[in-house]
């Protein structure tokens, strides 16, 4: 996939907002406005997506390590209390809010109506992310636009938020339509380069990783969509994945985050305990395609451990491969590989007809031939019995996740969602418990600038949340009974013996 450099490069902070300084009355009407004659919704769209796919490739916060993906040693205490301000800014100010400036340019423009349900479905993805991180949160009333903001916004309930999202992203897929008449993102569309069939089956596919997300909170709901959009185009060959390679232009800010950071702090990306456990435990092929041993083989670091300096010391630690550390890589937001397995999921829990096995096999096949593993590599790995689709319910619901998951590698929100959705895959975390006796975080707390510019609307927030404002106090979704479940060495130090 190419790019146009200088529209990913995407600057648009002063060429939008800077105005005429030889025109008071055009300064005082026109300075902060985002008007539809004077900027091109394309350059906006790119910047939202440009820095929302690097966000969750790259995320520099906690959540690489709740995700069970990568320790980040820079963090620090993984089960500390803190301001959790980063994720909120981003999100709402940097990606919700321009996303919502190009659904508005967009709006009631008849040759422009993909754009505009194009729009619309990256918006609520990114709004996704927001309250899976949060709970309630601003929705109805926020990004409104100049002329209507609200300064201090309720705070939703995630049930209806998640309501508005279905029904939002079920319009808007239904909207676009192949027709010369239309105009187009053009390059500016990183992903799909204006591919309204491959839209269509992302749209769907989004549709349906929310259902699922709800799947233990409102099943009848959940159930609604997946029965109705598990019938449409969906993500099925891994030409269909929604990717973004970064670029090695001499622009630094195209280049893979990873190897930004790398560069700085070499060798300070270590693989996790989870990873090497899991794969080990699978004669998963693509152990060494994710991880670089160290003087003790392939062994992960643990989310939190108090022994730098011994068993898990620099020496000893596997770091994250180099293919992933490269200036060019590709970035997945949503692969076919996924799909399959929220299919098998519904399957396998008789929410749909589909034949689980099937959608599992397919969906391991996917995620492995996406990084280079032979179909005969594949063969064998299915048909061990720790791989293969057996046992009960639970039990292969567990082995889907734990598929899943890996398909997934670096979605970092998407797997700390999942993980608390569902439980798995099981964590090893570790050996300091922290303020949450050990557990990984059930949520983000609220920012404290909210208590200060928004007091009487987190407030109201927090009094629906039980347990209050804290990490381990539950979104609307997280009602799958049985939660957290511990890995079988959790407690015993080292895990390995």
């Amino acid at each position: 996939m190419k790019f146009n450099k200088s529209i990913y490069i995407a600057i648009i902070g002063a060429g939008l907002f800077s105005s005429c300084t030889k025109d008071f009355e055009k300064i005082n009407t026109d300075s902060r406005a985002i008007v539809k004659d004077i900027v091109k919704p394309e350059h906006i769209f790119t910047y939202a997506i440009k820095g929302f796919t690097f966000d969750i490739f790259n995320q520099t916060d906690m959540i690489s390590n709740y995700s069970g993906y990568y320790k980040n040693p820079a963090a620090g205490n993984a089960f500390s209390n803190r301001d959790w301000a980063g994720p909120y800014n981003n999100f709402y100010r940097n990606y919700y809010n321009h996303m919502s400036e190009v659904v508005r340019l967009t709006d009631n423009i008849p040759n422009k109506s993909n754009m505009n349900a194009i729009a619309r479905i990256m918006k609520s993805m990114i709004f996704q992310h927001i309250t899976d991180l949060y709970g309630d949160v601003p929705y109805f009333e926020a990004a409104l636009g100049l002329n209507t903001t609200i300064l201090q916004p309720r705070y939703d309930k995630q049930q209806d938020i998640y309501t508005a999202l279905l029904k939002e992203v079920k319009e808007s897929t239904e909207k676009l339509v192949v027709s010369a008449d239309q105009l187009s993102f053009g390059n500016a569309d990183l992903y799909y380069k204006n591919d309204i069939n491959k839209w269509i089956r992302f749209g769907n596919s989004l549709r349906l990783r929310m259902a699922m997300r709800i799947r233990y909170a409102n099943p009848a709901l959940a159930e609604e969509h997946i029965k109705e959009v598990i019938a449409k185009p969906l993500m099925t060959e891994n030409s269909h994945n929604m990717i973004l390679n970064t670029l090695d232009d001499g622009n630094t800010d195209n280049q893979n985050p990873l190897y930004t950071k790398n560069a700085t702090t070499p060798n300070n990306l270590y693989v996790t305990f989870t990873t090497t456990d899991l794969l080990k435990k699978l004669q998963d092929p693509r152990l060494p395609l994710f991880a670089r041993p160290g003087a003790m083989g392939y062994l992960g670091a643990p989310l939190q451990v108090d022994d730098d300096g011994g068993r898990y010391g620099s020496e000893n630690r596997t770091l994250m491969a180099n293919s992933f550390l490269s200036k060019v890589v590709t970035i997945v937001v949503m692969n076919a590989a996924e799909i399959n397995f929220l299919r098998a999921e519904a399957a396998n829990a008789n929410i749909t007809t589909e034949n689980a096995e099937t959608l599992y096999n397919d969906g391991i096949k996917l995620a492995q031939s996406q990084y280079g593993v032979s179909g005969s590599a594949t063969t064998t790995n299915l048909d061990l019995p720790q791989v293969k689709l057996t046992g009960t319910e639970e039990e292969k619901m567990e082995k889907i996740i734990n598929q899943k998951w890996i398909a997934t590698y670096y979605n970092h929100y998407e797997a700390y969602a999942e993980f608390r959705r569902t439980g798995y895959p099981r964590i090893w975390t570790g050996n300091v418990l922290g303020v949450t006796n050990g557990e990984i975080p059930r949520r983000l707390t609220y920012p404290e600038a909210e208590f200060i510019r928004n007091e009487v609307n987190v407030q109201e927030a927090v009094g629906r949340l039980e347990g209050g404002n804290t990490l381990m106090s539950k979104v609307w979704w997280d009602k799958k009974a049985g939660l957290p479940i511990h890995h079988p060495k959790q407690g015993q130090f080292p895990p390995e013996s």
